[in-house]
């Protein structure tokens, strides 16, 4: 008795000694994480597509309220940049931020599926999330994507944990998660689909069956109740879905028939939880709502925000899939992949073999996860380069547990345990430098020039190293914020994050009386009279856009770029002139 006491004794000591040394090594990798991301932050300019949402998330931190607009996706960035604002101040570095945190905690999401990825495979997730080159730049892009890819991966570790404990805080985490998942970027409505796909795959029989008994609902296996969650909770979401059906051709604004849709697929969802589980899916549904309620409404200061979240939305996005602004060819995705993520994908693409063979029901999720995620985001209505992080999530997922298989040797024993663990070592020590590499050159060059891949609608580095000048300037000349500055209109959104508290900022450029003039290349006064107060201005570079060489795509181009991050011909811009007054140094 005493034997067997000990033996217990010292595997729990073993136990515990493993998982400290396991939490240890999260711990360093958050750590490292927190550091690349916080590294020279807000060195690099605010890019076209930042300004939009941090002006407005500065407006509302200034007490100038904040409406949900569709074309700026959900509320969710607004409510929680502001809050970091009124926190911390408003600056370049603060501007970035909320994308740090959220790129860090996606760092420790997979210590939560250890039981599934396996503890070697876990590890290696987590390592790739932190040097991931699209994850690290994107946590350091003040736009939302960041965001969507934490709640959709922290709904999938709700999902699979709930299907092993069946504890009611998985339903009411992944309900919160949904919530705020919708409340940042339509994107959800994939990420819905894709699950919801998986989930009615795996429990239509016995779904099916039910039904068949007077729905009888009770007692469900732990993936039916999961699908009867979201797919319930979310369904009065895809009521503006209704206009694709061919005839269907509902006006703007508030109309009968919208809220008619709404109510009765609410209506259907209600009887749907109650006859599964009154008390889950209220409380659940009350999370989803309550979330959704009051960022859409800016905590009812904007009650029409309501109407906005459930219809609007889709309906916007819908009147952009009929005229689509950023349209790539079908190899987009692939191509940006093996670019930056050709670590994972390697693993990934050799994991998708073995795991469709010999896999179990988690690994094959997750060849799905990827190879579904691909097929719709390179047929998506639009294809700006961020979108590329909600594919890289399953692929990094997929690739870090192979590589944790990999060195568990399939079970192996002998020589060929040790063979396939050298080749693994071997092809981590080749392809992880370089990884390693190309994330702190696309996350660190600062000056994003030339610009790379993932830019779209930047900014060039002239643009803080002129406002540099002109806060020099205002502070010589004693005019601080109120210093006259004369901006060419068509230049307004390119400058109003920096020009955000200047009062005295004027759009007449024909007859500038500014103390500094700041016009489009092509739009120079006419009348030179005018610039004698100024000294000779300086051309710049402001709004810059990637050369698309690769839409004419050979595997040599791509080859030369994936060596050498080099293209062939110029890169497009917006140019400037900046002039300064005689009297300035």
């Amino acid at each position: 008795m005493e034997q067997a006491r000990n033996v217990f004794l010292s595997l729990v000591s073993r136990g515990r000694a493993r998982m400290n040394w396991e939490i240890a090594l999260y711990a360093l990798l958050i750590v490292i994480a927190l550091v690349m991301r916080l590294w020279e932050l807000g060195t690099r300019a605010i890019h076209y597509d930042e300004v939009l949402h941090l002006v407005y998330s500065w407006n509302f931190a200034q007490g100038q309220g904040y409406s949900h607009d569709p074309m700026m996706h959900g509320p969710f960035q607004f409510h929680g940049n502001a809050l970091i604002f009124l926190l911390f101040g408003d600056s370049d570095f603060t501007a970035r931020l909320l994308p740090v945190i959220f790129g860090i905690a996606l760092v420790a999401l997979p210590f939560f599926l250890r039981r599934y990825l396996g503890r070697w495979g876990s590890l290696a997730v987590a390592t790739l999330l932190a040097f991931s080159p699209l994850l690290l730049y994107y946590s350091r892009y003040a736009r939302n994507d960041i965001y969507s890819a934490f709640w959709s991966l922290l709904l999938v570790v709700c999902m699979w944990r709930y299907f092993e404990e069946r504890k009611a805080r998985y339903l009411y985490i992944g309900a919160a998660a949904l919530s705020l998942s919708f409340c940042t970027k339509e994107v959800s409505y994939i990420t819905v689909g894709i699950v919801a796909l998986f989930l009615i795959v795996i429990a239509a029989k016995e779904l099916v069956s039910r039904v068949r008994k007077r729905f009888d609902l009770k007692d469900l296996s732990a993936p039916a109740e999961y699908l009867i969650l979201i797919g319930t909770i979310s369904l009065p979401l895809f009521a503006a879905f209704i206009q694709l059906v061919p005839g269907v051709e509902l006006p703007d604004g508030l109309h009968w028939a919208k809220v008619l849709t709404v109510s009765l697929l609410f209506i259907i969802s209600m009887v749907i939880g109650i006859l599964w589980n009154w008390r889950r899916w209220l409380t659940s549904a009350l999370i989803f709502y309550g979330i959704f309620t009051l960022l859409y409404t800016t905590f009812f200061t904007n009650l029409s925000g309501f109407g906005s979240g459930i219809w609007g939305s889709v309906d916007y996005w819908l009147d952009v899939r009929a005229e689509p602004r950023i349209v790539q060819p079908g190899f987009y995705y692939p191509m940006i992949l093996a670019t930056y993520e050709f670590l994972p994908l390697l693993f990934a693409s050799i994991g998708a073999i073995y795991y469709t063979i010999k896999g179990n029901l988690f690994s094959r999720f997750l060849v799905y996860w990827a190879i579904l995620s691909l097929i719709l985001f390179c047929f998506s209505w639009e294809n700006p380069p961020w979108l590329s992080l909600h594919i890289a999530i399953p692929v990094i997922l997929l690739g870090g547990m192979f590589i944790g298989r990999l060195f568990q040797g399939f079970d192996w024993t002998g020589a060929r345990v040790w063979a396939i663990r050298g080749v693994t070592v071997l092809a981590l020590l080749l392809l992880f430098p370089f990884s390693v590499h190309v994330a702190c050159q696309e996350s660190y060059q600062k000056g994003d020039e030339p610009p790379q891949m993932l830019l779209y609608a930047g900014m060039s580095s002239d643009m803080p190293r002129i406002m540099d000048q002109i806060e020099e300037l205002a502070r010589e000349t004693g005019e601080g914020k109120e210093i006259a500055i004369t901006l060419d209109w068509d230049l307004y959104w390119l400058w109003h994050w920096y020009f955000r508290d200047y009062r005295n900022v004027d759009y007449s450029i024909d007859q500038p009386g500014g103390s500094l003039l700041i016009v489009r290349s092509d739009h120079e006064p006419a009348d030179e009279s005018y610039l004698e107060k100024y000294g000779e201005g300086e051309r710049i570079n402001m709004l810059i856009w990637f050369p698309e060489e690769y839409r004419d795509f050979n595997l040599g181009w791509w080859w030369g770029y994936f060596l050498h991050r080099e293209t062939r011909g110029p890169y497009w811009t917006t140019e400037g002139i900046v002039y300064f007054p005689r009297s300035a140094p």
